[in-house]
């Protein structure tokens, strides 16, 4: 039986929802029309907020990732944010609104020719976990979420999401501030936005311990 379980990163103040599932996944957001297969449903082209970047200026690690972030071909860098762009079939896309059938669930269907940049075919996120932003991070499908066996502990997780969204958001905010009475932001002073965030200790968001949950189908759930 499948699983969804949190697993915390304590030192960083980071966690992440793992779903078992993902490995064989049936979702319609993971179908993939576009060259890279298997992609699940990294469709998304993720935005890497301070919060994130703080992260990873605090190790020799973190800073390999942020460079490897920075040299990927579709990567914007905006003054306090960076937006990794990926793959995008649009000839494909084109084509297929041609007869595409209707999916009422899914309004957004250039998401079937999309690709993270940092998604490998059959293998997921590239990326290691504790870099991740928190929408891939904490990013669980309907099919999996409304199919579990426990409706109190399901909420739960719902609730610390959006309780450490609304804290990254805080974040985001108080290290923009900083930044910006320094007279920095990373499209005009790149270095000087990262030597400043070294400098910056770590804010600590604590997660409780969850329980984990266990994906069933839907004959077993009605059963």
């Amino acid at each position: 039986m499948d699983k969804v379980y949190l697993e915390r990163y304590e030192s960083l103040g980071y966690a992440r929802y793992i779903c078992t599932s993902c490995y064989h996944c049936i979702s319609k957001m993971g179908v993939s029309y576009c060259s890279i297969n298997m992609r699940g449903c990294c469709s998304y082209f993720p935005k890497f907020e301070l919060i994130d970047i703080h992260r990873m200026v605090k190790s020799a690690e973190g800073l390999q990732v942020l460079k490897r972030i920075i040299d990927n071909p579709g990567t914007v860098v905006y003054n306090y944010y960076i937006h990794a762009k990926g793959y995008f079939d649009k000839d494909g896309y084109e084509e297929y609104l041609k007869n595409a059938p209707e999916e009422d669930d899914i309004r957004d269907k250039t998401i079937f020719f999309r690709a993270c940049p940092f998604v490998k075919s059959g293998y997921g996120c590239t990326l290691p976990p504790v870099y991740r932003n928190y929408v891939c991070n904490f990013f669980i499908c309907d099919e999996v979420i409304n199919n579990v066996d426990d409706e109190e502990v399901k909420n739960q997780y719902i609730r610390e999401r959006s309780r450490f969204a609304r804290w990254a958001e805080w974040e985001n905010m108080s290290l923009e501030s900083i930044l910006a009475e320094h007279h920095l932001n990373l499209r005009d002073d790149f270095e000087g936005s990262i030597k400043l965030l070294q400098e910056i200790p770590l804010d600590i968001f604590e997660f409780p311990q969850l329980k984990e949950l266990n994906v069933i189908n839907i004959g077993e759930k009605d059963a």
